[in-house]
């Protein structure tokens, strides 16, 4: 408000005062402060419960996709705006299917009918997954005051296992999950960290269930941390083979440190693609357990705790190197014994190759027509000692040739398998044993197809002494034929060239000659050389670490959105299930 004095009255000889000028106006009140925005509806989350055992929906209505656990399809099918579905926890392949009319219900034996049932609602109680997650962890915090509970232990595993997996679904339906996970992975680092410091009461053991349950709180830091910092903090070792390679070693710190440091030198020589395509394929990491330490005495039920992590893993024996040796050429005329810890390893990562040789329609051509060809002992590599010979094996069982003749041999002593697989041609016994050489040496070339890889350990090169685990890498150098197939094999040292050729003029035509060619141009039956180690091992330039793959929300960061729909996939639920 503004005063004004009254004027002084006038003297009759001044003039008039001019008038006064108006009050200025009153500053514009200021715009009011608009409201502060209602915070964002949060999602419904949901559960389930029970409608009908061994039945499905009298009419489905969409298929939602695959999930692992009747759980998860309740998150899916809430969100979709299902009030019921049909799930089979033996099948889950089969999908998360919405009943458009559950009842009256089909009898199935496989099938079990589902009512979704929202959190919101004032009926229904729900233990959010976020609230579930940090009981869980909070046994875990409690291990090392002691003394320990290994039921709570096991039962916390068994919880972490459920969720830690499907936290993506977790994060984009329950609002409190993004807050518990920062929690966790906190106090996950910590109680590790008081264990690789001796600060708890006790170690994790396999009889306390807590190295099922470390293993867990060790996956989470490694899924959200990528890097193996706080999550592997009690071993340097095995930390290094996870940035070296993303391999997540799941022994609850059973190995010895030179088991695990070999482990790391056999990943260091294997190719880039064979790694990344094979071991990693589509996977954040892989896990290589040693189910035998989770193990007390004859229970296993840990076993069922140990997958889930990620989507590429693999189980090895509870050994170290140095406990034993195998013969890794039986029956062939050669013997060299490979170190018997080195051998599962090399065998489990080999089965991984697999996929390397599935995904290249060239590769796979040259695999099933090896197999095809095959029918006598002498056309396999490996289980020549077998009753009844190796052929009904390998062909019952596909998935074990590769693991089998790369794993167990090829890695070990490569020189050896090409001269016992060499003298079997040149003896007229089998060309398809020279065919399998060859196909390894291509799923070891380089990318241009002009040098590959043969391994050697120094078994192999000289009897007299142990296997001790380790193989070097040899460099080979290839010459294309004008079909691109390899027609000869260059070792450096040996003093010639291994020259193949062919029946035929096909791609995956059977090798039907192989001779030395000398540098003269002289030339001998067979492979004549005799691996120099002093000349012939090379240095491999360290290989770089595989790529990482997309990097996921932080658990702070908004969810991603559920997957989108799928359409029903056949086979019907009434047909029995896939064997």
């Amino acid at each position: 408000f503004y005063v004004f004095a009254s004027p002084a009255p006038p003297s009759q000889s001044s003039p008039p005062p001019p008038p006064p000028s108006p009050p200025s106006p009153p500053p514009p009140s200021a715009s009011p402060s608009p409201p502060p925005p209602s915070a964002s509806p949060q999602p419904e989350t949901y559960t389930y419960e029970v409608r009908q055992m061994n039945a499905e929906c009298a009419f489905q209505w969409k298929n939602l996709g695959e999930y692992a656990s009747a759980e998860l399809c309740s998150l899916a099918a809430g969100v979709a705006g299902c009030t019921t579905f049909m799930f089979s926890s033996a099948y889950t392949s089969w999908g998360c299917r919405c009943c458009s009319e559950p009842d009256p219900p089909k009898e199935h034996s496989l099938w079990t009918l589902y009512n979704v049932l929202p959190c919101s609602d004032p009926s229904v109680t729900c233990v959010l997954p976020g609230t579930r997650l940090l009981s869980a962890i909070g046994t875990a915090q409690a291990f090392c005051d002691g003394p320990t509970d290994a039921e709570a232990n096991f039962a916390a595993a068994t919880a972490l296992q459920g969720l830690i997996p499907a936290r993506d679904a977790y994060l984009a339906t329950d609002p409190t999950f993004a807050s518990a996970l920062d929690t966790s992975m906190s106090i996950s680092a910590t109680v590790l960290s008081k264990s690789a410091s001796g600060m708890c009461n006790e170690p994790a053991t396999a009889c306390n269930d807590g190295a099922v349950l470390f293993h867990w709180l060790r996956g989470l830091l490694l899924l959200i941390d990528r890097n193996a910092s706080r999550a592997l903090i009690d071993s340097a070792p095995r930390a290094a083979l996870f940035e070296a390679h993303h391999v997540y070693l799941a022994d609850g710190n059973w190995m010895d440190d030179n088991t695990v440091q070999l482990t790391e030198s056999m990943y260091d020589d294997l190719p880039l693609h064979l790694r990344v395509d094979g071991v990693l394929y589509e996977a954040q990491f892989a896990t290589m357990t040693v189910r035998d330490s989770f193990r007390c005495g004859g229970d296993h039920s840990s076993d069922g705790l140990l997958g889930g992590l990620t989507e590429r893993g693999y189980n090895v024996f509870k050994m170290d190197v140095g406990d034993g040796t195998e013969e890794a050429f039986g029956c062939t005329g050669a013997s060299v014994r490979g170190d018997h810890s080195m051998t599962v390893i090399r065998h489990e990562v080999a089965h991984q190759f697999d996929r390397v040789v599935q995904a290249d329609t060239r590769m796979s051509a040259l695999f099933d027509g090896l197999k095809a060809s095959a029918a006598v002992t002498d056309d396999w590599l490996r289980l020549n000692c077998r009753a009844g010979g190796p052929d009904e094996f390998f062909k019952g069982a596909p998935q074990e040739i590769i693991a089998s003749q790369v794993g167990n041999q090829y890695l070990l002593s490569s020189s050896t398998q090409l001269h016992v697989a060499v003298d079997r041609l040149v003896g007229g016994s089998s060309a398809v044993a020279l065919g399998w050489v060859l196909f390894h040496l291509e799923m070891f070339a380089s990318e241009d197809g002009t040098r590959s890889r043969m391994y050697e350990s120094a078994a192999g090169l000289d009897l007299s002494v142990a296997a001790d685990g380790t193989a070097a890498v040899l460099c080979v150098i290839l010459r294309r034929d004008g079909v691109g197939r390899i027609g000869g094999v260059t070792v450096p040292g040996c003093g010639g060239e291994l020259t193949i050729s062919y029946a035929t003029a096909s791609s995956t035509a059977l090798p039907s000659s192989a001779i030395t060619t000398y540098v003269d141009g002289s030339t001998s039956d067979g492979w004549s050389c005799d691996v120099d180690p002093a000349v012939v091992i090379c240095d491999v330039p360290s290989p770089p670490p595989p790529p990482p793959p997309t990097s996921p929300s932080p658990p702070s960061a908004s969810p991603s959105p559920p997957p989108p729909f799928v359409p029903p996939s056949p086979p019907p639920p009434s047909l029995p299930p896939p064997p």
